[in-house]
């Protein structure tokens, strides 16, 4: 007889906190003839119970959907066009990094055995990881529910705002954040330190991350840019709500006061538009310059309305300059990407 399909389940850890950390994953099913080896631990601590409404339903405002569990902590859309534009960013980073899903010196010798990804978006990253350590349990959490039902089978997501203090039962040997831009009012203490916490002495802690400050290294960059000046604005926003929208430059610093050990950092500039001469940036900055015209209305709508009390035409309004200066080639700015990662010393 054929197995049964695969069937995807949802649920939460907590019996506590019943809104929190539900799971979307499927079981692999064995052959008639195949023994199961039972689980050690006696029991499962991601009971399987059926998704709430309230979770899976997002809030719509401004022409967008936003997530609704601690809704209003996200400034960010979660619909289908941000959820593609993600997918992009995920593919230009990909690029950027040359197809590594991290720097930590993690391989298919050497791999992790539990990691964990915090933000974890639409869980390409974590999906990515499963696959390529199969032997190894990879969790994926965020605010919205926007993961696919269908995963590798160590692969599983939770919903839960990781800005709450952590409840894991185990430890991990691997911690990842990728682009958490808006997420944390304090990463280090939010982050940072507790992934120290929750790491296995000896294991890694890797962000990734891009700080929304532009540079430029020849002076073609005016004052007035639209885009410089745009990215000011975001940040008045950001101080308003909490959100420190430039964390990439600190992380190293932030690593070593927690205790990390082995601390290395690697930035790579990402062209705003096709200026650079060489073929390869030329194209990722193509690329870079799409995924920001796609975004700026999302980045936008929900910081500028809640705290600078614009109203969406006076956003799209304002956008229409910022959108037209991202196709200045004689401006030759770019986004820093930081990649830091650092160790949990053994004694610790």
């Amino acid at each position: 007889m054929a197995p049964p399909p695969p069937s995807s389940g949802m649920s939460f850890r907590s019996a506590d906190r019943p809104l929190d950390s539900y799971q979307f994953t499927f079981e692999s099913f064995l052959e008639d003839s195949a023994r199961i080896e039972p689980d050690s631990n006696g029991h499962d601590v991601y009971d399987t119970k059926s998704l709430s409404d309230s979770i899976a339903r997002s809030q719509e405002e401004f022409g967008r959907t936003y997530h609704s569990y601690r809704a209003g902590s996200y400034h960010f859309p979660n619909d289908p066009s941000e959820n593609d534009r993600n997918e992009e960013q995920y593919a230009i980073i990909d690029m950027v990094l040359d197809g590594r899903l991290h720097l930590a010196p993690f391989s298919r010798a050497h791999p992790p055995r539990k990691v964990l990804d915090i933000a974890t978006g639409t869980g390409t990253w974590a999906v990515e990881m499963g696959d390529l350590y199969p032997e190894a349990e990879v969790i994926g959490t965020d605010l919205s529910p926007i993961q696919p039902a269908f995963v590798p089978p160590n692969v599983r997501f939770f919903i839960e705002d990781s800005s709450d203090d952590w409840d894991y039962p185990d430890l991990f040997d691997f911690i990842h954040t990728r682009v958490t831009i808006g997420c944390w009012s304090d990463m280090k203490a939010q982050i940072i330190e507790r992934a120290f916490n929750h790491l296995q002495p000896g294991g890694w802690l890797e962000c990734q991350e891009i700080p929304c400050m532009i540079g430029c290294d020849d002076g073609t960059m005016p004052d007035d840019y639209g885009w410089l000046r745009w990215v000011r604005e975001f940040q008045a926003a950001g101080q308003l709500a909490q959100r420190d929208l430039n964390i990439g430059p600190h992380i190293k610093d932030w690593m070593r006061e927690v205790g990390f050990v082995d601390i290395h950092e690697s930035v790579f500039k990402i062209p705003i538009n096709g200026w650079p001469k060489e073929v390869r940036l030329k194209h990722v900055g193509m690329m870079w310059q799409r995924n920001l015209l796609e975004g700026v209305s999302a980045f936008s709508l929900g910081m500028f309305n809640r705290f600078l009390g614009k109203t969406v035409e006076e956003i799209e309004l304002s956008l229409v300059d910022v959108r037209r200066s991202l196709f200045d080639r004689d401006v030759h700015a770019y986004h820093r990407l930081y990649v830091v990662w650092g160790r949990k010393p053994e004694a610790a």
